[in-house]
């Protein structure tokens, strides 16, 4: 990954809502009412935040009838690591292992 592309990504990551999301996306496809229960965070602050990180590449979406589904983008989670909670970038790689930042659970 180039350094732009790279500079991108980690800006998109730079929020803790966001953090929030991609760690909950560990768990599948997931539409943003799913998504805002999961994580305890309003459902237009949510749809802002995955826009940012669609837009950095990180997730995708997928029309599923009248709802859109995300997931996380398979070209940063591919199951290279053994941890199966690993965003892989090139540049660099990120662990998430603080299942407490997810609303109802515990780490």
């Amino acid at each position: 990954m180039d350094s732009t592309k790279c500079a991108k990504v980690l800006r998109a990551i730079g929020d803790d809502t966001r953090l929030k999301i991609l760690d909950f996306l560990f768990g599948g496809e997931f539409s943003v009412s799913d998504i805002s229960e999961g994580v305890g965070v309003d459902y237009s602050q949510v749809s802002h935040h995955l826009s940012v990180l669609r837009n950095a590449g990180l997730v995708s979406g997928s029309k599923d009838g009248k709802f859109v589904m995300y997931k996380l983008h398979p070209i940063f989670y591919n199951g290279k690591s053994d941890n199966k909670n690993v965003l892989d970038f090139d540049c660099c790689s990120i662990e998430f292992n603080n299942k407490e930042f997810i609303k109802g659970k515990s780490g």
